[in-house]
């Protein structure tokens, strides 16, 4: 099966829009930023969709795309910190599950453990909701709708299931390995 096909292309102009992204941030051209996110974030959806589909899964694809998804979700949220348009605790909770689930990833093929690696619902559900939030503060902050008291609450519901969508990836991993040993 060949690595390189449309999915991954898909997942290739997820990965090359960050740039522009967060170009456009640092430049405060926030509605430029506010659509090539959105169409990113679209891609997100296709490149998976597609390669179920048409049956072009590849090992590169299952590796690619969440990388694909982590570089833009983290790297707009830094930049959007920086630009104090998010606060930072929010971004280092975020940041700080995911390096979590990494380091428990790296801990199991160190020692030697199988452990699985696929994605849980929670945590497919946490992304999608780190993506609509993000939108939010790009479409805030692009004053295309003054939406301020939504986003308030809805960074707390992202740092609820950020938190427990983490504890879920500890448990399970936590239970594998136990089993494992």
């Amino acid at each position: 099966m060949k690595i390189i096909n449309i999915a991954n292309i898909i997942t290739f102009f997820r990965l090359f829009s960050v740039p522009i992204i967060l170009l456009m941030i640092l430049e405060d051209k926030l509605q430029i930023a506010f659509w090539v996110f959105l169409f990113a974030s679209i891609t997100d959806t296709f490149d998976g969709l597609l390669a179920r589909k048409l049956k072009i899964v590849t090992e590169f694809g299952k590796i690619l795309d969440p990388i694909a998804d982590k570089i833009l979700i983290f790297s707009v949220l830094i930049t959007l910190s920086y630009k104090n348009f998010i606060e930072l605790p929010i971004v280092i909770i975020i940041v700080l599950r995911d390096f979590i689930i990494v380091l428990g990833v790296v801990l199991s093929i160190l020692l030697k453990k199988k452990i699985n690696y696929s994605p849980l619902k929670i945590g497919k559900i946490t992304f999608f909701f780190q993506t609509i939030f993000i939108g939010m503060l790009l479409c805030n902050y692009a004053n295309f709708f003054n939406i301020e008291i939504l986003i308030k609450y809805f960074g707390l519901l992202i740092i609820y299931l950020t938190f427990i969508s983490g504890i879920w990836y500890l448990i399970r991993w936590l239970k594998e390995l136990v089993v494992n040993l």
